[in-house]
């Protein structure tokens, strides 16, 4: 809406500034919310700009801008106002008009004019044979925002599940596991369901203590990571059994969450173990390696270490081996020329903003990123922590990491109980359902309510709480309004009547609702999954004043009762959307 009208004074206005000898670029005209409601939808500060260029007084310019404004069908009232603004309120018929063409759209307008561009996305990174934990919670949700959004606006989606299955990790789980996994064999049991996460974790601790006590042990674990490296048979058979057991649980906690990541999107570092020495060789072509004490670097000029000498970007060790920057870099070359990214994405927190930078600047050194005239993107979304209430990372009282399973079934268990409460007739299998939507979607909103760059302190009364911003709140408004429709015998798709916009209420959730695709936009541009929870909070607050103002079923006239239906559908609809983007059900009865 807000562009739709740019565009409408942009073109009424360009021929006036031309008369003041000033170009007026579309871009330059701009309709901030005014700091008074009553005074208008929208206020212009053009006349300032212009009177400064143009000599003349801010006042006359307001004047002369509004009369060429003044448009019934458009605006309802334009007004000057001293020392140069224009106040500008719409017509009920231009507001109920664009509402109800968002309405009809099933994709209530959000996509984007134009091809679609590629987007390669990366996020969550699970280690193999290690328990997802409340540290993975961020990348996996906020990643899956992303995507959404991006899907949304209509671009080209491509996630990327980088996961840590390669290396040295690997080959102390192997050690350990791979008796285990003779015996099992022997016995005709199958691994996937004999052995679980938890014991493949088990096995990592214990490899990790033998190593640092038995340098015979860090022998033998090189010896199989070597091996693994090479290719032998056995051991590449064994490190696929514990990547799908892994992964399988992986996956389950992937489903308890909602995010839409597949088998599909898995990119294991093992995928480019075969282009890590084309990458090395790539970035010797581009001239940018230097060997430093038997190391192949490259050293930019922009990192520094606090002596200021320069900081390598190591990608083959002394000993021939590779490391994770190599394997990124590898990454970055098979996303642009294998995937055909325009834009790549990475989501992980903030203590890897170095190790990406560098890595960024290594594939803009070598032209990696040059495409014709234009460039591809590469962008590092960052996160902070989630703190306990002592203010340090959250964690078990045993000092542990807090497992994700574990955190997903108490949010479930604490939301029965909330939902048992408020609805306690709803039959059980009902509240079990709602208590999973609820309990899950809380610790989501929990977290992408929060401007990603900060940390946050876990609390489950706060968050599952049926006032504030919270997704309780916005699951119940949308709630209510579902039985509005349920209590008045009414189907959506029956809804003729347009949306009515004259009470101030209804003026207010419809301007409301027109803002919904400017916000997904925003959360576009600027990956801040913040954006669009503040206005779902936002728009449900807003229906809540409509709702306790604005009778429905009981409205005083039919024709009322259908125009004020026309705006709950609109409501619904838009709360409902805007949850499926934040990965968040949208329970029709809590």
């Amino acid at each position: 809406m807000r562009e739709r009208l740019q565009e409408l004074i942009a073109d009424r206005l360009t021929g006036y500034a031309a008369s003041l000898g000033i170009t007026l670029p579309a871009d330059q005209i701009e309709l901030p919310a005014p700091p008074d409601p009553a005074l208008g939808d929208f206020a212009m500060n053009l006349p300032l700009k212009l009177a400064r260029v143009a000599r003349k007084a801010p006042l006359a310019i307001a004047g002369e801008i509004a009369d060429l404004l003044r448009d019934r069908e458009v605006f309802a009232k334009v007004e000057v106002a001293p020392p140069g603004y224009i106040n500008l309120a719409l017509a009920e018929g231009a507001i109920s008009a664009a509402l109800n063409a968002i309405v009809a759209d099933t994709q209530l307008q959000l996509r984007t004019d134009g091809a679609p561009r590629t987007v390669v996305l990366d996020y969550s990174g699970v280690n193999i044979a290690k328990q997802m934990h409340v540290g993975h919670l961020r990348s996996t949700i906020i990643g899956d925002v992303i995507g959404r959004v991006l899907e949304a606006r209509g671009e080209r989606v491509i996630r990327q599940n980088h996961l840590g299955d390669w290396g040295l990790p690997i080959a102390m789980v192997l050690w350990k596991a791979g008796p285990a996994l003779r015996d099992l064999d022997a016995r005709g049991e199958d691994p996937l369901q004999a052995l679980t996460v938890a014991d493949l974790e088990q096995m990592y601790r214990d490899a990790t203590a033998a190593v640092k006590a038995d340098p015979h042990a860090s022998d033998a674990v090189h010896r199989i990571l070597v091996a693994l490296q090479g290719g032998d048979p056995r051991l590449l058979a064994d490190w696929q059994t514990i990547t799908r057991l892994s992964m399988q649980e992986v996956y389950r906690v992937y489903a308890e969450l909602g995010v839409l990541l597949t088998a599909d999107d898995e990119r294991g570092e093992s995928f480019y173990r075969d282009q890590l020495a084309g990458t090395v060789a790539a970035l010797a072509a581009c001239g940018a390696l230097t060997e430093s004490q038997g190391a192949m670097c490259v050293f930019l000029e922009q990192f520094t270490g606090k002596d200021g000498t320069p900081l390598p970007v190591i990608v083959r060790k002394s000993d021939g081996g590779y490391n994770y920057e190599t394997f990124d870099l590898a990454a970055i070359r098979f996303r642009i020329e294998g995937l055909g990214a325009d834009r790549v994405i990475y989501v992980t927190d903030a203590r890897q903003a170095l190790h990406f930078a560098q890595v960024f600047a290594v594939a803009e050194r070598c032209g990696w990123t040059a495409r014709g005239d234009a460039r591809v993107a590469l962008e590092h979304v960052t996160f902070g922590s989630v703190l306990g209430a002592d203010g340090t990372p959250l964690k078990t009282r045993g000092g542990e990491n807090v497992k994700l399973a574990d955190l997903l079934a108490e949010a479930v268990a604490r939301a029965y109980a909330v939902v048992h409460e408020k609805n306690p007739d709803l039959p059980d299998a009902e509240k079990r359902a709602v208590a999973r939507a609820v309990g899950i979607g809380a610790v989501k909103y929990s977290d992408l309510r929060q401007d990603r760059h900060n940390d946050y302190v876990f609390d489950w009364d706060r968050m599952l709480a049926l006032v504030g911003n919270t997704a309780p709140y916005l699951q119940y408004a949308h709630a209510r309004i579902c039985s509005i429709f349920r209590k008045g015998g009414v189907e959506e798709e029956a809804i003729t009547a347009a949306p009515a916009v004259s009470h101030p209420a209804e003026r207010a959730l419809a301007l409301k609702l027109l803002a919904f695709a400017e916000v997904v936009e925003a959360v576009e541009a600027e990956l801040r999954p913040h954006i669009l929870c503040t206005y779902l909070y936002e728009l449900a607050t807003a229906f809540s004043g409509f709702y306790d103002q604005c009778p429905v079923l009981t409205a005083e006239t039919e024709a009322s009762k259908q125009a004020r239906l026309a705006l709950c559908r609109a409501a619904r609809r838009t709360l409902a959307r805007g949850l499926e983007l934040l990965g968040i059900e949208a329970p029709r009865e809590m």
